[in-house]
């Protein structure tokens, strides 16, 4: 499993912040205003806007009222229609441009929203005029008198108005539902022509009339380059000084910064005297990668805005120049994080466990990688510059494709050794270098697998033809992944934020230790709390990036993020995550301050009123619940959810609380007794049938207690409330402690008593009111039974005093000469001709197995004899 992660994490870290910056091919990919469309062609679907669109006058006439409504009520609802239908019209008209929807798209979203706003503000007048309908009475019957001529227009007025109104707002929600059919239907055919374009076959380089097309093809576009070269040439050299100038400063800045940016690197790396932690190599990744890589860059900046200032990127050098800004910038940006990465040469430094090794050869990988995706979006953008034939692309496409598949193969054949652990002996007792475990190639078999498939789809596709698939695959791979290892690192980071390390303490926990004075199970639970929330906002926030790079819209991402967060329909139920998360987060901050306000409360303001530690535990812990429920219903209300369900809920619980929650109610209901009558205490020693010991906590469930031997017995508070407790401190700490003693019966009872009592006396630990009491306790077997019962000042000294007291008693003795007997027994034996006849029985039988053992004994002796001397006779 560890190998598993840290291979996750390798591959993981390939793809380390090249999100952002991989993004701008991406987008230079796209359609650009300066590669689009002429404006001739441009300026009839701008019209379309509702801005432009003339107000219609047919929609007025459609009322058959005679009262009409003012212009500025009137004029959005006539906007909002015309611009419905003008939409509704250019759909049809469209060629299927990514821009031009794009462009409806934002148009649909504006009617959408602004439906919305004039539909919310004729409500309010629709409403006004209704309760002045309301205010004039019902018109009168057929057998009632009529009413005012006054009152009559006035009412037929307000009736008009209210219809007007009234068909307005109609009107207006009748807008928002084609606006939002309107939205649907242009993202299903943008997913249509995204899917179309993305499956469209092509001739595969791989057949002999690809090459025959480019070859054809070649000399035109190389006359049109050189041509391009030779004016652009033309005008740098009527312009040498100054380009001259600018390649010396971009020099000189890059010289200059190599030099500083190196030494203040090395000077800050070699200052660690230990490892560094997980959050210092962080640190040092995220200054170190700008760091390293500001002096290309600023000679890079300084270059092309020399060429601009000089006025030598006209077109079509202007996108030349922007595409080679951009691949550049991305290789200097991504080899200088790579290298703060993997720091092939600084192991300590490195941020993945891989061997030095490993680390070289992923280097070397991720720089290739980096190289041809760059230069692919490079040479596409130069293409479009000098206006190449689908021919080339279809080529170049292909070789990045099948480049990129071969070190995403040789990345798969790389062995992840891990690094070698730092408590790892390098020699054996012989003195030879121990050799690393290896690990295969193929470890871990999920990511390695995944890369080979990966591999060979690139290829398969680029070769039958389908090379924007091909295409599409190898920039989902690069963006998908830094996504996917930009949340992963930041999940690292928030564990190594929130879960302390063994080894040290985060600068987190000693301030949470020393100014706020929380122990170590109040900082896990806020920890807990605080992990799980912001894990939560990070995936909230990957989750869109994704899906924009798998080719959704960021209209499409906005609404149905926007619906999500903010607003979402189940059944009845009206659920935002938002306002979960911002729940989640208030419920922290607020059982924080109420961690807080425990500490100041028990530490501070009631220690100071020298109330008894029992008291100051319990109004402590009340406290604390009631905060936590306080907590709780705010952040729950704050949520979204109506606290008056809540009673609902208790209802419902209240049957299975009849049923089989008895217990968990008992002990409920039992520990705010003992918290509020207190007939236990913190602190209390007490003897619950056969265990004793000290109570260290009481909770509304359970009591804690620690036993003599530093056990943690948790009993039930129902037990403690039902059941017999012997509490030795129930008032105080005052007791007695009896010490029993038997004596021989020749022994004078006098003296005895006597000498108890003279040592009980001698003790300091014993008080003398009440005093000591000596008696005869009772006549034993062997001895006559002697109790000395002492008063303590403290009942926890009680094993010391009797302990002392039995030592003293038992030398006061000896020197008197006073016999502590031992117990004697008295055996009866009956039938006993009947063991005398079993003893003599077992006698014979044990002597004739002696006979018989020595008479075999001398039978072997004989024969041993004779046979020795046999063979010297003959």
């Amino acid at each position: 499993m560890q190998t598993s992660r840290i291979a996750a994490l390798c591959a993981a870290v390939v793809w380390l912040f090249v999100c952002v910056t991989a993004m701008a091919p991406a987008l230079a990919q796209a359609p650009q205003p300066k590669a689009g469309p002429p404006p001739a062609a441009q300026e009839p679907a701008q019209g379309t806007s509702p801005a432009a669109a003339p107000p219609p006058q047919a929609s007025e006439q459609t009322q058959p009222t005679t009262i009409e409504l003012p212009a500025d009520v009137l004029e959005p609802v006539t906007r909002l229609s015309s611009a419905i239908d003008e939409a509704e019209k250019a759909i049809q008209n469209l060629s299927e441009i990514e821009q031009d929807l794009r462009r409806l798209r934002n148009e649909a979203e504006t009617i959408l929203s602004d439906s919305t706003t004039t539909a919310d503000d004729l409500r309010p007048q629709l409403a006004s005029v209704k309760a002045l309908i309301e205010k004039l009475g019902p018109p009168p019957g057929k057998d009632q008198p009529p009413e005012a001529p006054a009152i009559a227009a006035e009412r037929a007025r307000l009736t008009a108005m209210a219809a007007q109104l009234d068909g307005a707002i109609k009107s207006t929600e009748l807008t928002w539902a084609r606006a939002r059919q309107l939205i649907e239907r242009i993202t299903v055919m943008r997913h249509s022509l995204f899917t179309k374009n993305l499956m469209e076959r092509l001739h595969s380089p791989v057949l002999p009339q690809v090459w025959r097309d480019l070859s054809a093809q070649l000399p035109t576009v190389g006359r049109r380059a050189s041509y391009q070269v030779s004016d652009w040439e033309h005008w740098a050299t009527a312009k040498s000084e100054q380009l001259a100038l600018v390649g010396l400063g971009a020099l000189f800045a890059f010289v200059v910064l190599r030099w500083w940016t190196r030494r203040f690197i090395a000077r800050h790396h070699a200052a660690r005297e230990e490892p560094p932690s997980f959050f210092e190599r962080g640190m040092s990744i995220a200054w170190s990668t700008p760091l390293g890589a500001l002096p290309s860059v600023t000679a890079l900046v300084i270059l092309y805005a020399g060429l601009d200032v000089l006025d030598l990127l006209f077109p079509p050098w202007n996108l030349v120049g922007e595409g080679v800004f951009i691949s550049a910038l991305e290789i200097l940006l991504m080899t200088s994080l790579i290298r703060a990465v993997m720091s092939p040469k600084e192991p300590h430094w490195r941020i993945v466990s891989l061997d030095d090794r490993a680390a070289r050869t992923l280097t070397r990988i991720l720089y290739g990688i980096t190289i041809v995706y760059s230069l692919n979006g490079a040479l596409a953008q130069i293409a479009r510059a000098f206006l190449a034939p689908l021919t080339f692309t279809v080529v170049q496409s292909f070789f990045a494709s099948v480049v990129f598949a071969g070190l995403l193969i040789w990345a798969a054949l790389t062995p992840f050794t891990p690094m070698p652990r730092a408590d790892a002996p390098p020699e054996d007792d012989t003195g030879d270098v121990v050799e690393a475990r290896s690990t295969s190639r193929h470890t871990p078999l999920w990511l390695k697998l995944g890369l080979w498939v990966l591999a060979l789809a690139i290829i398969a596709s680029a070769t039958l033809g389908y090379v924007a698939l091909a295409r599409f695959m190898t920039q989902q791979i690069v963006l998908t992944g830094m996504v996917v290892a930009v949340v992963w690192l930041l999940y690292l980071a928030i564990r190594a934020f929130t879960r302390e390390p063994r080894s040290r303490k985060l600068p987190v926990t000693e301030v949470l230790e020393q100014r706020f004075g929380l122990d170590e199970p109040r900082r896990n639970q806020l920890a807990r709390l605080t992990e799980a929330a912001l894990t939560f906002a990070l995936v909230i926030c990957a989750i869109p990036v994704l899906m924009l790079q798998w080719g959704f819209s960021g209209a499409d991402i906005r609404d149905g993020f926007k619906s999500l967060l903010f607003g979402m329909e189940i059944g009845s139920f009206k659920i935002s995550l938002a306002r979960i998360l911002i729940g989640i987060v208030l419920f922290i901050a607020l059982l924080f301050t109420t961690r807080l306000f425990q500490h100041w409360l028990k530490d501070k303001a009631l220690k100071e009123t020298r109330l008894d530690p029992g008291i100051i535990d319990s109004i402590d812990t009340v406290v604390g619940y009631a905060c936590i429920s306080i907590s709780a219903l705010i952040a729950i209300s704050y949520a979204g959810f109506d606290v008056t369900n809540l009673a609902i809920v208790a209802g419902a619980l209240s049957v299975g609380i009849g049923f089989g929650l008895q217990s968990i109610t008992n002990n409920f209901v039992s520990g705010l007794i003992l918290l509020i009558e207190r007939p236990i205490r913190v602190g209390d020693r007490i003897v619950v049938g056969n265990e004793q010991g000290y109570v260290r906590r009481i909770s509304v469930r359970a009591t804690e207690v620690e036993t003599f031997d530093k056990a943690s017995l948790i009993i039930p508070n129902s037990e403690l409330i039902t059941g017999r407790v012997l509490n030795w401190t129930h008032r105080n700490k005052m007791g007695a402690a009896n010490v029993k003693v038997g004596v021989a019966y020749t022994a004078d009872p006098e003296k005895v008593a006597e000498i108890l009592m003279r040592v009980a006396n001698a003790h300091p630990g014993v008080l003398t009111t009440p005093g000591p009491w000596v008696g005869l306790d009772s006549f034993g077997d062997s001895a006559l039974s002697f109790v000395l019962r002492v008063s303590l000042p403290d009942i926890d000294q009680a094993g010391t005093v009797q302990s002392e007291l039995r030592m003293a008693i038992l030398r006061e003795f000896r020197a008197e000469g006073i016999e502590i007997p031992f117990n004697t027994v008295d055996v009866n034996m009956r039938d006993l001709d009947g063991v005398k006849r079993y003893v003599q029985r077992m006698l014979e039988e044990r002597a004739a197995q002696k006979a018989a053992e020595h008479a075999a004994t001398a039978a072997q002796t004989v024969d041993g004899t004779n046979g020795v001397g046999e063979p010297g006779k003959a």
